[in-house]
């Protein structure tokens, strides 16, 4: 990696560690045990402010060129830190590597296959002879591998390991050092009687958040047993939690980390992180089988803390410590990974996506684009735009390109990934889809990489005017280009995958829609069932592009009637919405993965009084499920709705606002609260999206009134120039 997270003393200070404290005295003095924060007093707004995060960077993440090393420093480290993945060794023997077992390479023949009385056979030697000292000097002072090699070597490992499992002779103690979890099982729905297939997932049932209306369980599935805290080793077995899914493999793990792989294993889907398809199942197989692999704890306890954070928004009585102490570890690790110039690899990456995750979670989308940025450095070094989908690890491209866009759109910026990628990834799915045209969800990950890409071409353009780098003139052409694509894409969606027969037609559930409905979510043909259902969360996708393009054109005052096309638009993404939201078999998180389609519907949506206080509510159960609105963003709603108390809550009275969820949006505004730059400053006041919808003045022209190109646009001459 030829760049790493910028650590100046300033920011450690902010962090809360001294510029000269070691890196093992950094992570003793973030990482406390819960058991020592058990008599802390109710959380506020300042406890939470020199945690282990990127808050108070003077840029939250940026990269620094890094010094040439010789082989010689690269060996040192600093005295006392965690300790350092070696990478596998390549020499053991063939009988024992076919094993899985670790080999101790004695010559000619290792103690295990001794033991075993099994042919002992190495592979040939490069240079000097079998176990001489040459040799392994000649490994130890190797040249490091390259980053796309050492990506090689994981997957290459992964994909054995997830094959075999170790054979060990009776009398050989049980190791855990080369140990993957089995892969996760039973997550799936049993296939339809269709001859296409999906993978499915598990529904919410008692999993799901609390219902506002009191129409939904009001606690998840595992709440029902001891309630959840931080890891301390002072623990008696009778008061940690047991989790139902237990795995062998996971047995040398602290018991609170079993626990939380268990709740990732039972209660999160690829829609808890925002992904509407995974083909390969990466989040329930990969990513868990690298997160417990030997020397990847940032990234473990990254997972952990995310399983934790959902956790404990479920317990009654959780508290912020449960999944901040694995937050504040993970982030640490990291970060004194990089300050030490370790290699960065495939496991890094991975830890800052996760990251990355928690922060869209908490609504701190400064800190998500600081990981977003450090990501890109190691994505574009492991793989090109062809080998990242040749790989098993295709998914990593969907997620950074996730927050990439998002990150574009809602600050104003250009994308940080060439466009090369996102063809690349349509190129890919059209391949798969070839070699296996039976397979819906590779068709439906066709469709999300197109809508993928027209969002990033939507970004660019928006930049573009916002930086006055193109014409009116252009940018009208441009506009009405991508307008173009957006309708074919859905009039010409993939039949297969809107294939009438999986339209739901009945609601056993349905209640009778009050006054304080404005929508009907019992309409059949509304909603697709298995193995269909992720068509739905790209129409809603759908929904939310082009709500936020025909926004573009009108130019309207925030308090205003929106035109009549974008309340129609809206109202059917909020139909949608509480059609997902109701049915009962709405997969975990599902309801996540389309906010945003709600959160720029609600903007469209009559401003009469029922309808904001239907939104409101929504929105409500947004954050009741974990998914934090900025402060921002609440501001601007508040103004919406001309309700001052939004900005505190979206409910009177604060229903539904529990005590661990005001201090999860504690921590989070302390952490908004800190000056940033100019640039942050626009991502964190989502200046894209607001910044071409005024608030309510006299003067302000009706949406209906004729618009000219320029006045339109934004622009006042030759150029078209960013309000924002």
């Amino acid at each position: 990696m030829s760049g790493f997270y910028q650590l100046p003393s300033s920011s450690m200070a902010d962090m809360g560690v001294s510029p000269n404290t070691s890196l093992q005295d950094a992570e003793e003095e973030q990482y406390q045990p819960h058991s020592q924060m058990d008599s802390h007093v109710e959380p506020t707004i300042n406890q939470y402010h020199g945690l282990g995060s990127y808050t108070g960077f003077p840029e939250p993440i940026v990269f620094q060129e890094q010094k040439p090393q010789s082989s010689r420093s690269k060996k040192k480290s600093a005295p006392g830190v965690d300790h350092v993945k070696h990478r596998r060794t390549r020499s053991g023997c063939y009988t024992c590597r076919s094993r899985r077992v670790k080999c101790d390479e004695n010559h000619p023949i290792c103690d295990r296959c001794r033991k075993g009385k099994r042919d002992c056979v190495y592979p040939p030697a490069a240079k000097g002879t079998p176990g001489s000292s040459t040799s392994k000097e000649t490994a130890s002072t190797s040249q490091e591998a390259s980053p796309v090699s050492e990506a090689e070597d994981e997957l290459d490992d992964l994909e054995k390991e997830s094959k075999l499992e170790s054979i060990l002779d009776e009398d050989e103690p049980i190791e855990h050092y080369h140990q993957l979890p089995q892969l996760a099982k039973g997550f799936n729905r049993e296939r339809t009687g269709s001859t296409l297939n999906l993978r499915k997932t598990g529904n919410r049932q008692n999993s799901e958040t609390p219902s506002l209306e009191g129409t939904k369980s009001s606690s998840p599935s595992m709440s029902t047993r001891t309630s959840v805290s931080f890891t301390t080793s002072n623990r008696t077995p009778d008061t940690t939690p047991q989790p139902s899914t237990t795995n062998p493999e996971w047995a040398h793990l602290n018991k609170d980390v079993q626990y939380y792989l268990a709740y990732f294993c039972e209660n999160l889907t690829h829609f808890s992180y925002g992904m509407p398809n995974d083909p390969d199942d990466f989040f329930k197989t990969i990513l868990l089988s690298l997160a417990v692999r030997e020397g990847h704890d940032a990234l473990l306890y990254a997972v952990v803390g995310f399983a934790a954070y959902h956790s404990t928004l479920q317990h009654p009585h959780g508290k912020i410590e449960d999944f901040l102490g694995y937050y504040n570890k993970s982030v640490t690790m990291l970060l004194n990974s990089i300050k030490r110039g370790d290699n960065q690899n495939l496991p890094t990456l991975l830890t800052m996506l996760q990251l990355a995750t928690i922060e869209e979670y908490l609504g701190d989308w400064v800190n998500l684009s600081g990981h977003q940025k450090a990501a890109l450095r190691i994505l574009t070094q492991l793989f090109t735009p062809r080998t990242i989908m040749q790989s098993s690890m295709r998914a990593i491209l969907t997620w950074y390109i996730r927050f990439d866009v998002f990150v574009a759109m809602i600050g104003g910026f250009e994308p940080s990934l060439p466009r090369e990628w996102h063809l690349s990834a349509v190129e890919g799915s059209e391949k798969q889809i070839a070699n296996n045209p039976e397979d819906l969800s590779w068709r439906i990950e066709l469709q999300a990489t197109i809508l993928r890409l027209l969002s990033m071409d939507m970004a660019l353009l928006y930049a573009k005017s916002t930086k006055g780098e193109i014409s009116a003139e252009m940018f009208a052409e441009e506009y009405e280009h991508i307008n173009r694509r957006l309708s074919k894409w859905r009039t010409e969606i993939d039949p297969a995958i809107t294939d009438p027969r999986y339209l739901v037609t009945e609601f056993q559930y349905r209640r009778p829609l009050t006054d304080d409905d404005v929508v009907d979510p019992y309409k059949p043909g509304t909603l697709y069932g298995f193995p269909l259902f992720s068509t739905n969360i790209l129409l809603l996708e759908w929904h939310s592009i082009i709500i936020m393009h025909k926004s573009r054109q009108e130019g309207y005052g925030l308090q205003q009637e929106p035109s009549d096309e974008l309340r129609r638009l809206s109202l059917s993404a909020c139909e949608m919405f509480e059609t997902l939201r109701l049915w009962p078999q709405t997969p975990v998180g599902a309801i996540i993965t389309v906010q945003a389609c709600l959160a720029i519907a609600g903007l469209f949506i009559p401003r009469e009084p029922k309808y904001q206080m239907w939104i409101r509510r929504r929105y409500a159960s947004l954050e009741i499920a974990g998914y934090i609105f900025p402060l921002t963003m609440r501001a601007r709603l508040a103004e919406l709705f001309r309700d001052q108390s939004c900005h505190h809550w979206w409910l009177p009275y604060e229903e539904g606002l529990s005590p661990i969820l005001r201090n999860i949006r504690a921590f989070a505004d302390a952490r908004n609260g800190i000056p940033v730059t100019q640039q942050t400053e626009a991502l964190r006041e989502i200046s894209s999206i607001f910044s071409n919808m005024r608030i309510d003045s006299e003067d302000s022209p009706s949406p209906r009134d004729s618009i000219n190109t320029n006045r339109a646009f934004g622009g006042t001459g030759e150029n078209v120039q960013g309000r924002g």
